[in-house]
């Protein structure tokens, strides 16, 4: 036995080993009188995460046992570092000079290469692209909204003349109407089969990417985002080998593009999720394995998770998102402005945007190590699940006649929005937090944009996590624009209030992220309270009482108030609805409650009012 070995047994000899039972015994007798089970989250994935993972759950896990390098290539394909590329993202109007000169000036910043988005590709001038940028060392995306082929042989018939070497290209193009609509018309089909022709010698160019992000920035869970993302891909592959090209060239040509949102861990599981899956993919199409080492991810900061309002928080948000997706081995990213929302990108949020990528390079290192989530007990078995969940939706789509015909069905789409009602629900109650939005607002924010033309600006985007309170606190605003001061919501507790209402609490906090002014008070009897509360001002009238005869006698006796406020009781009506509705109440407010009626009530009580 060596020195060495003897030291390690001498060190931990006062210990004895633990195993789960162990520490769930002693977790259960500090925990006292809550249940263990309490600790548990239920996800919108269908996975149930544990307070502590320990060795035994990730014991027969075998993926666990492979390096990085090797199929079935969870841990990705690199081998030295874990290197990526800062890739800055370019909106492009006219014939996109102003876009190349900040592109050029981008990658002089520390920018790897860039992407532009070209709603008229027609009008591009590439001539003047090739005079600015290096492409072969610099790294070049296109986003095309149509006709990507003849984009592309504009291009390459200009690369010869200026000393660029097709096979050497660096980029990608992305052209994906599968995700964004289902289908593929026969136009598209011969478009996007083009294109592999043109780029299949090209191996850092990307003919054929599928855009994930179509799925995550509507509300998707990660599970989805996987399974569905996997489904277009096999269609167009079918797409493709049933117009002549080979598989190899269709896999060898083939990038996702995913969105990186703030569920840290599992932004890091769901890419090495991915990849454990695409290699089942391609193992059962009787290739080589190595060709699911030629998958290439690009990932950007997620759309559904930035916010309109404190928008610094976005700079917070992106961060995390980003550090996900370097952690979980991306080959390029995109950090979003964190002002996207609601206006163009300036030179200032795109250098914060940038310079994002670079700490996390220079400062952090977190270019150093491979997969560093790799023997994590959590991080593995999430890993695990993550896979087994969405490869069980992968094999039900396909079971549907695979993603077109279920997308047709409104089997994906139905699928998404079931979750993404689920989170509005809990965004707008307070259990799923956006900093700045739902919990934590600003009351100092300054707004310094107009409302009305932003929500009625097609730009923005209305699937957005935060869309919902965002809209009713522009309503708000719009009040305090036209009437100089900000509506107001009194939330009147009546009766004994040693033990404050939970829903009372609730209501407040609500009403306060919405942009209110925002009050308790506090009165001993409902005569007290309606004498008081007749001559106010309030938007808003908020009651809660412990005592449900104060509840049913407050109603009336405020009804005939001269500015008709809108009355909400706190508390679940349950069987009573319709006697509290005929005594005078609007709405009722409570944890659990459907807030979709309680903003559309609002928004059209703050509308009325900022129309007259």
């Amino acid at each position: 036995m060596t020195h060495e070995k003897k030291h390690m047994q001498k060190l931990f000899s006062e210990f004895t080993s633990a195993t789960a039972a162990d520490w769930e015994e002693r977790a259960r007798k500090d925990l006292r009188d809550t249940p263990l089970e309490q600790l548990t989250w239920h996800t919108y994935e269908g996975i149930d995460i544990k307070p502590y993972y320990t060795k035994e759950d990730i014991a027969r896990l075998a993926a666990t046992q492979q390096k990085p390098g090797e199929y079935p290539y969870m841990r990705g394909n690199k081998t030295n570092a874990n290197n990526w590329l800062n890739i800055q993202e370019i909106k492009v109007e006219g014939d996109g000079r102003a876009a190349i000169d900040k592109a050029a000036d981008a990658i002089a910043r520390g920018a790897d290469g860039v992407h532009f988005i070209l709603p008229q590709h027609e009008l591009f001038d590439t001539v003047y692209l090739l005079s600015k940028l290096d492409l072969n060392t610099c790294c070049v995306g296109y986003t095309l909204q149509n006709k990507p082929d003849q984009f592309l042989n504009r291009l390459f018939s200009k690369l010869e003349a200026n000393q660029v070497a097709q096979s050497r290209l660096k980029g990608f193009v992305k052209y994906d109407p599968m995700t964004a609509k289902g289908e593929l018309t026969r136009e598209e089909n011969k478009a996007i089969t083009a294109v592999l022709k043109l780029t299949k010698d090209s191996p850092e160019f990307y003919g054929v990417t599928i855009n994930g992000s179509n799925f995550s920035s509507i509300g998707a869970s990660a599970t989805q985002e996987i399974a569905y993302t996997l489904n277009a891909a096999v269609a167009y592959i079918q797409r493709l080998t049933n117009a002549g090209e080979s598989i190899e060239a269709a896999l060898q040509n083939m990038q996702f593009s995913m969105a990186a949102g703030t569920n840290y861990f599992f932004e890091i599981a769901k890419l090495r999720a991915l990849r454990l899956l695409w290699a089942t993919i391609v193992e059962a199409y009787n290739v080589a394995p190595e060709l699911a080492g030629k998958l290439r991810i690009h990932s950007s900061t997620s759309s559904w998770y930035q916010t309109t309002l404190d928008p610094y928080t976005n700079m917070l948000r992106v961060t995390t998102a980003a550090m996900s997706a370097v952690m979980a081995g991306t080959d390029s990213l995109t950090v979003l402005p964190f002002n996207s929302t609601f206006k163009a990108s300036d030179e200032f949020s795109e250098r914060i945007a940038r310079n994002v990528s670079i700490i996390l390079k220079e400062e952090a290192y977190l270019d150093k190590a491979i997969d560093p989530a790799a023997g994590s007990y959590y991080l593995e078995s999430l890993t695990n699940e993550l896979a087994v969940k969405a490869w069980d939706l992968f094999k039900e789509v396909e079971a549907k006649g695979g993603f077109e015909a279920a997308y047709e069905n409104e089997f994906i789409l139905g699928s998404i929005t079931e979750v993404s009602r689920r989170k509005f629900r809990d965004i707008a109650t307070g259990r799923l937090v956006l900093v700045g939005t739902n919990k934590y607002p600003d009351p100092k924010e300054k707004i310094d944009f107009d409302p009305e033309e932003l929500i009625q600006s097609p730009e923005f985007d209305t699937t957005r996590a935060a869309y919902p309170t965002e809209v009713m606190r522009m309503a708000t605003e719009l009040h305090l624009r036209k009437r100089q001061r900000r509506p107001k919501a009194i939330v009147a507790l009546i009766g004994n209030t040693e033990k404050l209402h939970v829903n009372a609490t609730f209501a407040k906090e609500f009403f306060s992220c919405a942009g209110f002014e925002t009050v308790m008070q506090q009165f001993s009897s409902v005569e007290e309270a309606s004498d008081k509360l007749q001559s106010t001002t309030a938007e808003i009238l908020i009651v809660s009482s412990s005592e449900s005869a104060y509840v049913r006698e407050f109603g009336p006796r405020i009804r005939n108030h001269h500015a008709k406020p809108t009355i909400i009781l706190a508390d679940n009506p349950m069987q009573m609805k319709a006697e509290m509705l005929a005594n005078g109440y609007d709405e009722f407010i409570f944890e659990d409650c459907d807030m979709k009626s309680i903003l559309d009530l609002v928004h059209k009580k703050l509308h009325g009012k900022n129309g007259q």
